[in-house]
């Protein structure tokens, strides 16, 4: 067998990147989210022998907050597979090689793994984000205050499932609620947030409003007995932050009591609010540590010092 060429992704590999992500990934990665980026191709990268495309990897520009306020260019790299004919000969090494040397103006890069050691030779070092609560999980007191404050007309929430166009109304909450308190969270761009409603498709939504504002939300899913509460924010300045958080819980805790949600996963930064609110929400749940995330200086050093959170809508 030939030795494997890399070379930019071409409008005809879609079919080749797609048979090779349903094999290489468990469970099998769609093609989805990558078809949102408009610049798809020009970031990605592909491995190819005599029998076709047998790697691949996508380098994603994106803004990411750091300590201080400040806001880093960020080289994310993610889709990094080896077809298995090809395992073995360094060419995950390769693509990550040929990745990085394209993105000399970025001022660092940042990708998530389950196998550091492929990265760590390529200058790679760990991080850790205790970017989760987990553990069992029974409907709170808290629901029945929180439905009773539903019914007044300038404090409810609202639902919705998420899709195409949902997340519209929540951008301003999310930005606020993460500028000059989280380090790298994303500064999400269009191209972001349509990305996280391709990863959320299907959640629930839900929104607590005052007047025309959107003054906090909360994205949940149930998978089985477990709910996930995928992503929150309030904005800082709420005039009952505590109270809006509770009315959001309270909502999702209604639903997960219907369907007999037994055990929760919950993505709550690791704010004095937002952990006072999800403690109160599941009192059994402890802090996981993820260990997944790596980054790398390019032109700089990441400034990631403090609380650092990453939710599921922006993985990549």
């Amino acid at each position: 067998m030939s030795a494997a060429t890399i070379r930019v992704a071409r409008a005809g590999d879609e079919t080749g990147l797609t048979a090779l992500w349903a094999t290489a990934f468990t469970p099998p990665l769609t093609p989805e989210q990558w078809l949102v980026d408009d610049d798809r191709l020009a970031h990605t990268l592909v491995a190819e022998d005599d029998a076709g495309l047998c790697g691949s990897i996508h380098g994603l520009p994106k803004r990411l907050r750091e300590s201080g306020g400040g806001i880093a260019d960020v080289h994310a790299i993610g889709s990094v597979a080896v077809a298995e004919r090809a395992r073995g000969r360094g060419l995950a090494r390769r693509l990550v090689t040929a990745t990085l040397e394209a993105a000399r103006d970025a001022d660092w890069a940042l990708l998530f793994t389950g196998t550091p050691e492929v990265y760590r030779s390529r200058g790679f070092e760990t991080f850790s984000m205790p970017r989760t609560l987990t553990g069992p999980w029974r409907a709170p007191a808290v629901a029945e205050a929180a439905a009773e404050r539903r019914s007044e007309p300038e404090g409810r929430v609202v639902r919705e499932t998420v899709g195409t166009g949902s997340l519209g109304s929540v951008r301003e909450t999310y930005e606020c609620s993460r500028a000059g308190r989280v380090a790298l969270a994303p500064v999400r761009s269009d191209r972001d947030w349509s990305m996280a409603e391709v990863r959320m498709r299907g959640a629930m939504l839900y929104r607590r409003i005052e007047g025309s504002a959107v003054v906090g939300y909360a994205i949940a899913r149930v998978r089985g007995e477990v709910g996930m509460l995928l992503e929150s924010a309030v904005l800082p300045d709420a005039a009952d932050a505590a109270g809006v958080h509770r009315d959001l819980l309270a909502a999702v805790a209604a639903e997960w009591a219907a369907v007999g949600v037994a055990t929760c996963d919950l993505a709550v930064a690791a704010l004095a609010d937002d952990e006072r609110a999800a403690q109160e929400f599941a009192p059994e749940a402890v802090r996981q540590d993820d260990r997944t995330g790596m980054i790398r200086p390019l032109r700089r050093a990441a400034r990631l010092h403090g609380i650092r959170h990453f939710t599921e809508a922006d993985y990549f």
